[in-house]
């Protein structure tokens, strides 16, 4: 027995919902190359810098290991269907699709940043609000919107959503040893405030033509204010680590690790399942309906109902342990002898993420026209395919605009911002003054 239409585009809907949350880590790897970047610090605490004060950094990546082009399937007509439609082969959707379809991103508001440099030393003082948010879809899912359950019940695991914030207090060292070579490091203090845990071990499914029942074994974890915790619910450490060498004339080589740490959330509330939820489909929906805000509505909705089934009770406490995105980077640049405006080089990276590692390469070129203008911009491959990257810096008086965005190819759906293919995609933005 295969499952009805509404229930079909209700998980089809789900579906496309969780490749839209892909609009996109730590660094700015764009800010390697720009001369004078007050914060390139971040990419690299061995760089030594000059006196600053930041208003407002903005750095926010988003990974996926899908994108929309794994759902929709172009028609001989050219309309766009979903993998659900009987056009599509089930060897293509959802034969094509990951184990595990899994989205991970990292928000990074730098609240406020001071830094000086005094002799050979450079001293940074950073307060920041970072945001860390997941969620992996197992591929089952996707084959019951496609096969159906037949005549029994279809049993599915590996379904997790989490979300998390914290500030981060930041101090950093650079120092310049000789002439050719600088080392440096951050040291950080992490302090969770409010975040949660949504994890399901089996999901059960039973349809029918009238509507599709789904228990599960899952538990719900969320922070609370109980135990004297009257705004941080844990705590945690981690470090940076640079070495910066410039071993000829014109010549930078960079070696650095970023968030080697973790920390400890403090849950005071847990769910568990209670009990089957039950839906019959969205019947009365029509095409004119099927916009990001009613679609998000619908699925709010329905995931509160889902969610109270788990019926949160507060608890003495639970701690678990939580590691950050851990990252590595290699850089190397050089400036033209013949015009030193004009540098080319290469940057190497690969980022650790729950359930997606990644990694790529980077060819980059930097051009610094006029004393107030820096223009940079890259081409590479990685872990999904081929990858670019721009940015630039702009200095009005003393204050500095930073602005960059990193993505792949394989374009959007327009108007949408939904990544048509897997993708890695960064936005950084910033704003400091010269003291």
């Amino acid at each position: 027995m295969r499952t009805s239409n509404n229930k079909r585009w209700y998980l089809s809907l789900a579906a496309l919902f969780c490749a839209a949350l892909c609009l996109n880590a730590q660094s700015f790897q764009e800010g390697f190359f720009l001369r004078n970047y007050n914060q390139a610090y971040r990419y690299n605490p061995a760089f030594v810098g000059n006196d600053f004060l930041s208003i407002l950094q903005i750095n926010n990546s988003l990974q996926n290991n899908v994108g929309a082009k794994s759902f929709l399937f172009p028609m001989d007509d050219g309309s766009l269907v979903t993998g659900l439609h009987a056009f599509v082969p089930a060897s293509t959707f959802p034969g094509t699709l990951p184990e595990s379809c899994r989205f991970r991103g990292d928000l990074n508001i730098g609240l406020f940043a001071y830094g000086f440099r005094k002799g050979d030393a450079f001293h940074t003082f950073e307060l920041n609000a970072r945001v860390l948010y997941g969620v992996s879809v197992p591929k089952q899912l996707f084959e019951l919107a496609k096969l159906g359950t037949g005549s029994g019940t279809v049993k599915v695991g590996d379904f997790r959503l989490d979300e998390g914030l914290f500030a981060e207090l930041a101090y950093g060292y650079g120092r310049q040893l000789n002439d050719w070579l600088s080392v440096g490091g951050r040291a950080k203090i992490l302090l969770p405030m409010y975040g949660g845990l949504f994890d399901i071990s089996k999901l059960y499914l039973t349809a029918s033509e009238e509507e599709l029942s789904i228990g599960y074994l899952g538990e719900l974890y969320a922070t609370s204010r109980k135990g004297g915790m009257k705004m941080f619910n844990g705590a945690g450490l981690a470090a940076d680590l640079g070495l910066v060498a410039t071993p000829a004339e014109g010549l930078t080589l960079s070696l650095s690790l970023l968030d080697l740490g973790g920390m400890y959330w403090y849950y005071g509330y847990r769910g568990s399942s209670s009990g089957p939820f039950t839906f019959n489909g969205f019947a009365d929906i029509t095409s004119d309906q099927l916009n990001a805000q009613s679609l998000k509505d619908m699925l709010l909705g329905k995931g509160k109902e889902l969610l109270n089934v788990v019926k949160p009770v507060q608890l003495d406490g639970k701690w678990r342990w939580q590691l950050l995105n851990m990252e590595a980077n290699l850089g190397m640049k050089y400036e033209m002898p013949f015009y030193r405006r004009l540098a080319v080089g290469a940057t190497g990276r690969y980022l650790r993420t729950a359930g997606l590692p990644y990694w790529e390469g980077r060819l980059g070129l930097d051009i610094n026209p006029l004393d107030w203008l820096d223009l940079t911009g890259n081409l590479g491959y990685g872990t999904h395919g081929r990858v670019w990257g721009v940015a630039a810096s702009v200095k009005l008086g003393h204050f500095r605009v930073t602005g960059g965005v990193q993505n792949g190819f394989g374009g959007t759906i327009p108007k949408k911002s939904i990544l048509l293919e897997p993708n890695f995609k960064s936005f950084s933005f910033g704003l400091s003054y010269d003291l």
